[in-house]
C-alpha cells in the first residue's frame, strides 16, 4: 500500500500543504462560515473483532467482552436495524459458530464475519497507513465537504472503524455523542475509498446536528417516526447532498474502489438511467402513499445496494442541479428547513430548465402539499 501523504497529494491537492506536519489526533477542520470539526480515530472496532476470529473458539465472556467493544457493538446494532429479526443471540451464536467452523451460519450472511476473516489482511494494512498520519486522513476526509458543510455549532465526532456487518459506513439514530462507524472490509484494500466514505458519513453527522439547531430533531433522531412518503423525501435528501458533498468525481485518487464509486455516478448520470431513476422515484413513492407497499420494500427499492441505490441518485442529481443555479450554500441551507422544501426548489428548477430530468405530476403536487 502506497504511503497515505502520497496518495492525499493525488486525492486533495488544496491539502497537501496542510499534510506536511503532524500533530496527535484530535483534529479539527471546518469550512467557510462553519465551526470546527474534530474526528476522533477509535480501531478498537475493527481490531477486536479481528482477534476474536482469529480465535479457535470463543466463549460467552470472551463474546460478552467483544460486545463491549464500541464498534463492535454498533456494527451489531445496524444489523438489526436492517434485518430486526437478528440481534444480539444471533451475533454470539453466529460469531462462536464461525470461530469453531470456519463457515457462515445464515445470520453469519448479514455480520459477514467470513468477508472480515477473508480481508483481515487488507483491514489491518489500512489501520497501520490510517496510525501512521491521522493527520492527513482527517484533513482529506473534512477538506473535500468544504463548502456544503451546513451550520452547526463545533462537532466532535467519534470514528470508529468496524470490520464487517450490512453497511459501508453507517450514523446511528439518536441525539447521543456524534459518532460514525466505517466498514474497512468494503474499502477493498483501498486507502482512499476509506477517506472518501469518512466524508459522506461526517457530512450524515453535520445534517442531523444542523437538522437539531434547526428545530428539527425529528428529521436527525427519529425519521423512523415520519410517514412514510415524508421519510422517502428525506432519505433522498441526505444521501443525495451527502454523495455530492463527497464527491468521487471531483477527485483523481487513485484505487480500485474510487474508480467503480466513479463508474457507478458516471453510469447514474446517463439521460436515460436518471430517467429511469426519476420514473423509479415517482412509482415507489406512489405506491408508498397508497400503502400498497411497506416501508422496507421501499427502502430496498431505492435506497439498497439491491438496486444500485437508485435514489441516492435522484438526489444527487438535485444536489447538483441546486448547487449550479443557487450555489454550493443552499446545499447546507437545506438542513434548516424541512425537506420538501428542498424538493420544491428543485421541481422550481426544472420547470425553469428543460435540461433537467423532473418528477411526475403527482410527486410534485405531493411536494407541493406539504408544510
Amino acid at each position: 500500500m502506497r504511503a497515505l501523504p502520497r496518495l492525499l497529494a493525488v486525492l486533495l491537492p488544496l491539502a497537501a500543504a496542510a499534510c506536511a506536519a503532524r500533530a496527535p489526533r484530535p483534529q479539527p477542520h471546518g469550512g467557510p462560515g462553519a465551526e470546527p470539526i474534530t474526528l476522533r480515530l477509535d480501531y478498537g472496532g475493527a481490531e477486536a473483532l479481528l482477534d476474536a476470529l482469529a480465535r479457535d473458539s470463543l466463549s460467552d465472556a470472551d463474546v460478552d467482552s467483544l460486545l463491549r467493544v464500541p464498534g463492535v457493538n454498533a456494527m451489531a446494532a445496524n444489523v438489526t436495524r436492517f434485518i430486526p429479526r437478528l440481534g444480539t443471540a444471533e451475533f454470539r451464536t453466529s460469531i462462536r459458530h464461525f470461530a469453531r467452523t470456519r463457515e457462515r451460519d445464515d445470520p453469519g450472511r448479514y455480520f459477514r464475519f467470513d468477508d472480515a476473516w477473508a480481508a483481515r489482511g487488507e483491514v489491518r494494512a489500512l489501520v497501520q497507513a490510517l496510525r501512521a498520519d491521522e493527520r492527513a486522513a482527517v484533513h482529506a476526509s473534512l477538506a473535500q465537504l468544504g463548502p456544503y458543510l451546513p451550520a452547526t455549532e463545533s462537532l466532535d465526532v467519534g470514528v470508529f472503524f468496524v470490520a464487517g456487518g450490512v453497511s459501508e459506513g453507517f450514523v446511528l439514530e439518536g441525539a447521543g455523542e456524534p459518532a460514525l462507524y466505517a466498514n474497512l472490509v468494503r474499502a477493498g484494500g483501498d486507502l482512499n475509498r476509506v477517506l472518501w466514505n469518512l466524508g459522506h458519513e461526517v457530512y450524515h453527522v453535520a445534517q442531523k446536528a444542523a437538522q437539531r439547531r434547526a428545530g428539527l430533531g425529528t428529521y436527525a433522531d427519529a425519521p423512523h417516526t415520519l410517514p412514510p412518503a415524508e421519510r422517502m423525501l428525506a432519505e433522498a435528501l441526505v444521501e443525495g447532498t451527502a454523495n455530492l458533498a463527497a464527491d468521487p468525481l471531483r477527485s483523481g485518487a487513485p484505487g480500485p474502489a474510487m474508480d467503480r464509486a466513479r463508474e457507478r455516478y458516471r453510469r447514474h448520470a446517463e439521460p436515460a438511467r436518471a430517467a429511469e431513476n426519476f420514473a423509479a422515484f415517482d412509482r415507489v413513492l406512489g405506491d408508498l402513499r397508497a400503502g400498497r407497499i411497506t416501508w422496507d420494500t421501499a427502502y430496498v427499492a431505492g435506497f439498497s445496494d439491491h438496486n444500485d441505490a437508485r435514489f441516492y441518485f435522484v438526489g444527487y442529481q438535485m444536489a447538483q442541479a441546486v448547487e449550479r443555479y443557487c450555489g454550493a450554500a443552499c446545499i447546507g441551507r437545506a438542513f434548516a428547513e424541512r425537506p420538501a422544501a428542498f424538493f420544491r426548489r428543485y421541481i422550481a428548477l426544472c420547470e425553469a430548465h428543460r435540461e433537467l430530468t423532473c418528477f411526475a405530476p403527482e410527486t410534485r403536487a405531493f411536494v407541493a402539499s406539504l408544510p
